[in-house]
Order: C-alpha cells, then structure tokens, then sequence
C-alpha cells in the first residue's frame, strides 16, 4: 500500500509539471467583439433619435427613496417610444433592499469573501440577481469593495476585505453572474470610501502609488475580468476633490487606463457640481435631494453656456443605453410580481455560510462536537433560541421569515434618524441556532440561558443573567457562547474593536470559560474582535453576519457535517492600537493614508507585529500537507507556481492554498503581497496538483518618476495555509 501510494505520489507530481489549467478562470465568459460592437452601435443609433428632454430625463434619477416603485433606491423613466425601459434600482449588497417587498438575507459579504471561493461569488451574484429581477429591479447595487484600512469600519460587513486581489477576484466573479442574468450590476464606492466617519465630505489624502497599488486595484480588476455597467462614485474628496467630479479617477484612470465602457453613477447625494461634475466624467446623478445638479434645467442651462458639449451630453446617454443593451435589460426588462422560491433562496443562503464559517481556534479538537457522547449542551447568549445579527443601512434587507424584532434594540445612529434606516438589526430564523442543534443531537439536553427581552437585544447582560448562564455551563458536557458586534451604513465606526453591544460579553465569556473547560465561542460580526478570553475558552467560530440560513449552517460546522474551510479576509489584531489607524482611537475626519502600501497583512509583516488571527488563516476537521513547489518564470514576467496538497487527515475537506510574492526589489513594496490562491477539495488521502497561474500584472509597481507601471525585478514566491502560515518557499 506504502508502494502504491508513493507511486501515486510521484505520477502526480510529474503531472503537475505538464498539466494545463487557467485559475479562477471557469465561470468567466469568452469575450463577443461581435456583440459589443452591435450593443454600441445600437447605442448610436437610440441617441440620434432621443430628443434633449429624452436624453436629459435619462442622466438623472427623478424619484426620491420613499417614492421609488417596489421601495427601491432609484428611478430612471425610460423612453417607450424607442423601446427604452425605465430603470428601477435597488440595494443588493446581502440580498434586495427593497423597503417594501421581501426579500431572502444572504450571508454578509464579508463572509462571502471569508470563502475564497470565485465559484461561490458567481453563484452568489447569479442567485440575487435573479430575485432582483423577480421584485421589478434591473439594477443591483450591491458590488462594494472599499478596503478594510480601518479595521472598525461601519460597513466592512458589506465589503469583501483587506487585500485588493481576493477583493477584486470575488467582485468579478460576482458582477459577472449578475449581468449574466440581466441585471446592471454597480460597483462601488469609487474610491477612497474606507470609513463612515466624515464620509460625505472628508478629504482622503492618498499618494499616487498607493492609490494605484491598493485602493484602486481592486476596482480595476473588477472593471477588468467582470466589465460591470456601472462604476458608483463615492461621497469623500480625494486629495481635495470631490470623488464624483474628480477628473484624474474617473476620466483619466477609470474610462482613460481601463477602457470603462460604462456608466458612472453618483452616489444619492454626491454630486456638488453640473458642469465640473459632467466634465470629469461623471454620467448620471442619483437624486436623494433637496440639493441636485443634473436637473434638465441645470443641465440645459450648462449646454446654452458652453459649459458642457452636446458630445459630452450625447456620450452620458449612449454609455446608459450600451449596457442596457449589453447586459439584455434593454430587451428583456424585469417585470417584477413574479413568484420567488424563498426555501431554494434560504437553502443556497444556508450553502453560501456553511463555505464561509472560519474556524479560528480548535484546542484538543474539541470540534467537531460528537452527537453521540455530549448529552448536555448548553446554548448561551446572542438570542441563539431565535434569530442572528444581520448589518444595517442599505447593506440590509426585508426577511420574509418572520420579520425584524421590534425597535432599534437599544443602538443610537450618529448620523441618522434610527430604525427607518436600520430595520432590521436581528433576523428570525426559520430554525433558531438551539433547534438545529438539538435536530442534530436528538439524545442531547439542549437548554438556553439569556436573554427574552428582545425589545432591546443590545442591552448589557445583567449579572442574574450571567449568573444563570455560569450555573447552565457547570451542568453542561460543552457551553456554547453566542457573541455579536453590531455596524453599519451611518452608525459609524466602532470605538474600539472589544466587543460593545452588550458590552459585557467579555465578562460573559470569561466566567462561562472558567466555569466549564469545554466552552465554544461563536462570533457573529462584521468587524474583527479583540478576545482577551481567547486562551481560556477551546474552540472558536467566527460566523461573520450569517444570514437566515445561518441556524442550521452554524449547527453543521458545530457537528462537523460540514467541515470549516473558510479563511480569514481581514487580520484579527491583539490589540487596537496594533491596527495602522489607531491614532490613539480616535478617527481621522480627513484621513491621511500614511501607512502607504503597508495595509491589512502588510503592515503586521511590516512593523514586525504578531496578529491574534492573520489574513488568511482558518482551521479544519482535516490535515492538508503540502510538497514539490515548482515555479515557471515566463517571459512576459508571468509565472505558473505548481504544488502538490493532499489531505492527509481523516474527512474529506477543502484547502486554499496561497500564493504570496516576497522581497520584490523596490525600497517601498511590502515584505509580501497575495498574488493568487486556489479553493481545493479533497478527500481523506486524496493528493492533487494545484497549479495557480500568476499574471505579470501581480508584479506591477507605479513608479511615480515615470507615472506608470513597471514590473519590480527579483521577489521569491511562497504558499501558506495563511500570510503567517507559509508551508512552501522558493
């Protein structure tokens, strides 16, 4: 048997030197020059026959929110007698954010790029458009990829993480099955938009080469593989000038550089100018009132001045009326009133968290828990007997299981009017966290210990409370610990990334812990945590915003009917004055961006600081060893890194391998970047060759003498289970 499997061993690894495979490259469809040239000619042809007051009607939003038909974000009135359709908008970051209709609450989208998985974006994207189009939208505004610089951002739930790649990767895939199912997919927020605090009008000063290199690559990427029909402008300035009339990010990057042929659409509300704004590039206005600026008259008024050109005007429509085309909207609009399948929604909401749960800490194995031994468990805090924390503001959705719980649960919004904003901070589910574990221990006691009031689900646990919780875990074969952390849109940033809401979980977890050795921690959060109990408890799982299959998908990596596989997207810090914006604790009205290239991961690397949790880890049920690095240097300075992984543990799982290129030779570049990873499934004893193609452009550096790329000379190549975790060098 030894011989066999050394004989096996050795074909594979000779395979792995011929084999040719592309990565991340199956879902993406061939480029049709026919057809894009036809939907720009067609373009053409609609623009001369549109009147001025047809063509105005179609760079600007005339609805407010509250007026928008389905309870959307925006409204564009289309032009029947062309057979132009109207444009209804909407939220989509985690599911429809429509006001008024239902619709299903997919895991967060930092979980989903906690998965590693460009399949499962695609799937993703694919699964919420199609519900989109069955409420009446033909465009979804749900591609947010702003970077986790500050690692207390209010919105990093809806964003995909600290790395410009996997950020950009996973936004392509899933821009990509959006409009492969007629639906206008928007990225956003171009550019800069990494906090709440100040956002409407805070002023980013970022350097040329770190805005290339990081805050621009993934949207480039985005724009690259996923060719979405529009690109959102955000709210801040950036080095002095507002975003949505910036002339060197939109015009010369966004449609100069990468060839944009789309729409760029303004944030509701970001517009500050009429011809500055049309100028440098921005299309169309998303009109959140009482001030606007591309107003038929303003516009008019623009054109009679010479402000503006009747090419320029003309040039906003057709781009409009090209992805229309493109992407089959034109032809094919949404109707809306259309029968959706809310239990096929859930089961793939469900799929989508069980690939995205990381497990980060697992002593002793105390996981998987075994159905057959535990006969006490006990389920503890995070109102685990009835529903999960979802994220607020426009990154949140209508759930049709139940409805939302009452009020605002006690949170205060500094920026807005509370509740109308956030609906939703907790969803019911169909099956609560306790249910499905007691479906999965049927022979086990299963008992609750928190908090019933939720008319305030956010209030400090009190020490009854903690009390009975401590006396239910002495009794109890394992304790169970449900732990949250509240964001969103408009609720700013955290103070500080120590658990806030209740603010006393610590406190919980810690006398739980002391009470019985067998405690799991469950997190569910948007953000990283600090864990000061994180030596005193046995495993931990982080559950990120689980959305409403998140009760049975939480149950199953529990229970190991589903083995964890996903990975870190963002670093857990010790501390947070560990993190490049700490500062002190306070946030930056104007940040400077000072770190440079040495954001997320790169910075740890950089300053020499040991992380709790470092991008990219994430445990298993199973081993994955790894062996034979080869690495082919191409001449156009590409790079195919090959790489034997087998499962050499006992259940069938699945591994990312990382790729990080190291010690480029330039004074500014990091220790190290992510330059590619694979998402590989294997049984128990099963070995493959894995072989990740890395294109030149994962070389690049913006020599700022020249202002223009060039590729960096020298650098070694690694693969890691994480960015600390490197198994291979060469």
């Amino acid at each position: 048997m030894q011989l066999k499997r050394l004989s096996l061993a050795i074909a594979s690894a000779a395979f792995c030197l011929f084999a040719q495979t592309a990565a991340h490259a199956a879902d993406a469809p061939a480029a049709n020059t026919f057809w894009d040239d036809a939907a720009h000619r067609r373009a053409d042809m609609l623009v001369k026959q549109l009147t001025l007051d047809e063509k105005l009607q179609l760079i600007h939003s005339k609805y407010q929110m509250s007026d928008v038909p389905g309870g959307g974000a925006g409204y564009i009135e289309g032009v029947p007698r062309l057979g132009i359709p109207s444009i209804n908008m909407v939220d989509s970051a985690t599911g429809g954010g429509s006001t008024v209709q239902p619709s299903t609450t997919f895991p967060a989208t930092i979980a989903l790029a906690a998965s590693w998985d460009p399949m499962l974006a695609y799937q993703f994207g694919g699964v919420i458009a199609r519900q989109l189009r069955q409420q009446g939208f033909a465009m979804g505004l749900g591609g947010g990829t702003n970077l986790a610089r500050e690692a207390r951002g209010g919105r990093m739930f809806e964003y995909l993480g600290e790395d410009p790649v996997l950020a950009g990767e996973m936004l392509a895939a899933r821009t990509r099955a959006t409009q492969n199912n007629k639906v206008i997919a928007t990225v956003k927020h171009y550019v800069g938009n990494e906090q709440e605090t100040n956002r409407m009008g805070g002023n980013d000063s970022i350097d040329e080469r770190t805005l290339r290199e990081l805050y621009l690559l993934p949207f480039e990427l985005a724009v690259e593989q996923g060719q979405p029909g529009n690109v959102m402008c955000s709210y801040n300035k950036i080095n002095g000038t507002y975003a949505c009339e910036n002339p060197h990010v939109l015009n010369d990057v966004l449609k100069g550089d990468w060839h944009f042929q789309g729409q760029i659409q303004s944030d509701w509300g970001a517009a500050h100018s009429t011809a500055p704004a049309i100028n440098a590039g921005l299309d169309e206005e998303e009109d959140v009132g009482p001030t606007v600026f591309l107003t038929p008259d303003l516009v008019k008024q623009a054109l009679a001045n010479h402000q503006i050109t009747q090419a320029r005007l003309d040039d906003m429509v057709r781009r409009k009326l090209y992805v229309m085309i493109r992407t089959g909207v034109m032809d094919d609009p949404p109707k809306g009133g259309q029968t959706i399948d809310f239990d096929a929604a859930r089961a793939f909401a469900q799929h989508a968290e069980e690939q995205s749960i990381v497990l980060l800490k697992n002593q002793d194995r105390q996981l998987p828990l075994d159905a057959s031994s535990v006969k006490h468990i006990a389920v503890i805090g995070g109102h685990a007997d009835v529903g999960v924390i979802t994220g607020g503001g426009s990154g949140d959705t209508r759930d049709p299981v139940t409805g939302a719980f009452p009020g605002c649960g006690g949170l205060t919004f500094p920026n807005s009017t509370g509740c109308n904003w956030w609906p939703n901070p907790w969803i019911k589910l169909p099956t609560p966290i306790t249910a499905a574990i007691k479906n999965l221990a049927p022979n086990a006691t299963v008992t609750f210990a928190g908090r019933e009031d939720m008319q305030s689900p956010f209030r400090a646990y009190t020490q009854q409370e903690i009390d009975a919780a401590v006396n239910l875990a002495r009794q109890s074969d394992v304790a169970i610990v449900f732990v949250t952390q509240s964001g969103g849109e408009d609720f700013g940033e955290l103070h500080s990334l120590a658990l806030a809401n209740p603010s006393n979980q610590d406190a919980l977890v810690q006398a739980v812990a002391q009470a019985n050795p067998h405690t799991v921690v469950v997190l569910e959060s948007g953000n990283p945590v600090l864990m000061p109990w994180k030596d005193q408890v046995s495993a931990i799982v982080d559950a990120w915003y689980p959305g409403e299959g998140g009760g049975n998908a939480i149950a199953n990596v529990l229970f190991g009917k589903v083995n964890p596989s996903g990975k870190l997207p963002v670093t857990f810090p010790l501390r947070d004055a560990d993190t490049p914006t700490w500062d002190g604790g306070d946030i930056a009205q104007n940040p400077v961006y000072s770190e440079g290239l040495k954001m997320g991961y790169r910075w740890y690397d950089a300053q020499h600081i040991q992380p709790m949790f470092p991008f990219g880890h994430g445990l298993s049920y199973t081993h994955f060893a790894y062996s034979d690095l080869r690495v082919h240097q191409h001449r156009d300075h590409s790079a195919t890194v090959s790489f034997m992984l087998r499962n050499d543990g006992p259940v069938a799982g699945a591994e990312v391998p990382q790729v990080y290129l190291a010690g480029l030779n330039d004074p500014v570049e990091p220790p190290k970047r992510l330059v590619g990873w694979e998402k590989v499934s294997l049984n128990p004893g099963e070995a493959r060759c894995v072989r990740v193609e890395i294109p030149a452009q994962m070389r690049r550096v913006w020599d700022t003498n020249r202002n223009g790329w060039k590729i960096a000379p020298g650098g070694q190549f690694y693969v890691g289970a994480s960015s600390r975790d490197i198994r291979l060098e060469q």
